[in-house]
């Protein structure tokens, strides 16, 4: 069945990765538009870079709309550890021929779920800001929408802090907003499934030598990403979050879910953190999400590659072979 979606996204390597997929995965995904929002840079930054991306891939009938510049009741806190000032890892790419819509992204939100109610996926790569703003901007929002699918959080740890996932912790208010307001269905694709997407040296090296245009980009956006894994955890290679939940649409089996209680800390030493109870151990509580528990990894690499380099499909699957074995 075709899904629907609207990606909303500040890209950010791992967004940029996510994008290029969906866009190829177009016998499975319909793309309406990407929002952007502030969140690994600046608003003006991650705009110039969904623009650019579209441009890369020949997307150029997909509309771009410019989002929140700012996260509700914070200051923003920007780091380049792993996405570099200009958030795709110092390539410095700029778009030549696409513009952004002139509508908000936030009215355009409004608008496009209030004219299809039930049909639109809302896809959150990014802080909630948007979506958070859309709720407020209209009560029935939430209603209009068919699901979220929403990367950020983690039942266990986090990135920013021990306990806060980067998207949860830019925009904690957002966050909670968002669900608390009465989605009729919210995927959480949080850390503990993403920890389980890692592409590895040798992954990484065959985006080089299949040699398109799109797995040279990938293969030179994520150096730094994988220095700094490196350099902070002594891991080798890169963890593919947003693409993790491009795949999860692509491919549903690629994860396992349950049915969850999920709260968002706004303040104090835990702002950010995801308070996740599984109903099926608390059921007094009522779900208001499902989180992602399990990853079948080699099931994601397949989508990630296949859908993206078909013709290299004998390379791949002996790469991944030796990978999974």
């Amino acid at each position: 069945m075709m899904e629907r979606i609207i990606i909303d996204t500040d890209p950010g390597v791992d967004d940029a990765m996510a994008i290029l997929l969906a866009v190829k995965a177009a016998d499975r995904l319909k793309i309406e538009a990407l929002t952007t929002v502030d969140g690994n840079v600046g608003i003006r930054q991650v705009t110039d870079n969904a623009l650019s991306v579209l441009e890369l891939c020949g997307a150029d009938h997909i509309p771009v709309y410019r989002g929140a510049d700012h996260p509700l009741g914070k200051d923003v806190a920007y780091s380049d550890d792993f996405h570099g000032s200009d958030g795709l890892g110092g390539v410095n790419i700029r778009p030549e021929r696409l513009k952004t819509m002139e509508e908000p992204a936030v009215d355009y939100l409004v608008r496009a779920a209030a004219e299809h109610p039930g049909e639109l996926t809302l896809v959150l790569l990014g802080p909630m800001t948007n979506a958070a703003l859309a709720v407020r901007k209209d009560p029935g929002f939430a209603k209009n929408i068919r699901r979220l699918v929403v990367m950020g959080g983690a039942e266990h740890g986090g990135n920013m802090s021990p306990v806060a996932e980067f998207n949860f912790f830019h925009d904690p208010q957002a966050a909670s907003e968002v669900f608390q307001a009465g989605f009729k269905e919210i995927v959480m694709v949080g850390l503990d499934a993403t920890g389980k997407v890692y592409m590895t040296p040798a992954m990484r090296e065959l985006l080089y030598l299949i040699g398109t245009p799109i797995s040279r980009f990938i293969h030179k956006i994520t150096r730094r990403y994988t220095d700094r894994r490196w350099e902070i955890n002594r891991v080798m290679g890169c963890q593919l979050c947003d693409p993790l939940v491009a795949g999860y649409l692509i491919d549903p089996g690629i994860l396992t879910l349950e049915d969850a209680h999920v709260e968002i800390e706004t303040q104090g030493r835990c702002e950010g953190m995801s308070v996740v109870y599984r109903t099926k151990r608390y059921p007094e509580l009522q779900a208001n999400c499902k989180i992602a528990v399990d990853t079948d990894s080699r099931r994601f690499f397949d989508v990630f590659y296949l859908t993206q380099f078909p013709e290299y499909r004998t390379e791949i699957n002996a790469m991944l072979d030796r990978e999974f074995r």
